[in-house]
């Protein structure tokens, strides 16, 4: 790591100046750098860091989706002449606090789901989706982050609902996104199980909740499988190709409404 003498704060019009000294032999904390690195890199033009895994960097690879969004627009918060914003795996990332497969679902359900619903036509709306899971799980969360739907006590104004009376095989996860803007509806299956099928997918997740309640019970052999594994399925579900791991089926409009009254 980069050693500085100096803590920086960067204020509202992007300038930096020192709020603390240390001694030269002094470190700051990763994030501190992280956050200094990246305004600087911000007003120079140049990439900010990357922030995960070096071996993730191929997520960097992946597009953004493009929404437009009034709110920003309304806020001020775009420079002049720009109304839209880019959602990538990188703030699904962020969100979630780690790269993970759920984020990477989640991620590339909306992107297929957006291409689907938005066709040649100039960017959706972020806010003004209807998502309904068929599973109260991470990749449903992804989803509603992405396109930016909120849950309200209030159902009349809610945008993110969970459907658990969805039949369905084992881990594979059906949702139903909405576009009342433009009336528009598609529902996506996601078989998550051909990525290394069911048998591989449980002993993962035992890897992961013993790694949650006692690290000390998993065995170095166990850690590397789990990291190897979930680097090829975040890399397969968001760059690859893998026949019938998605599938989009576009809806009538009307139908979405009648699963969604039966929600509300």
């Amino acid at each position: 790591m980069t050693e500085y003498t100096q803590r920086f704060t960067c204020d509202h019009d992007g300038n930096f100046r020192a709020i603390e000294t240390f001694d030269g032999d002094c470190r700051l904390t990763a994030k501190t750098v992280y956050e200094y690195q990246y305004h600087l890199n911000a007003r120079s033009g140049m990439e900010e860091p990357f922030r995960w895994h070096e071996k993730y960097r191929f997520i960097r690879e992946v597009l953004a989706i493009t929404f437009h969004y009034d709110h920003g627009v309304l806020a001020g918060s775009y420079p002049p002449g720009r109304e839209t914003v880019d959602v990538g795996m990188e703030d699904v990332s962020t969100y979630l606090g780690h790269v993970c497969l759920c984020g990477a679902g989640g991620f590339r359900i909306a992107r297929l789901a957006v291409k689907l619903l938005r066709e040649d036509g100039p960017p959706l709306e972020k806010g003004d989706f209807v998502l309904i899971g068929g599973r109260d799980h991470t990749v449903s969360d992804v989803i509603a982050y992405v396109l930016g739907c909120s849950r309200r006590k209030d159902m009349s104004r809610n945008q993110y609902f969970i459907d658990e009376n969805v039949e369905d095989v084992r881990r594979e996860y059906h949702y139903f996104i909405g576009y009342p803007l433009e009336k528009r509806a598609v529902h996506v299956i996601y078989r998550k199980h051909l990525l290394i099928g069911n048998e591989m997918m449980d002993r993962l997740w035992k890897v992961e909740t013993g790694y949650e309640e006692d690290p000390s019970t998993v065995s170095r052999e166990e850690i590397d499988l789990y990291r190897e594994t979930m680097l090829k399925m975040v890399k397969e579900v968001l760059k690859g190709r893998k026949e019938g791991l998605f599938e989009l089926q576009p809806l009538k409009y009307d139908g979405f409404l009648s699963r969604l009254e039966r929600l509300r």
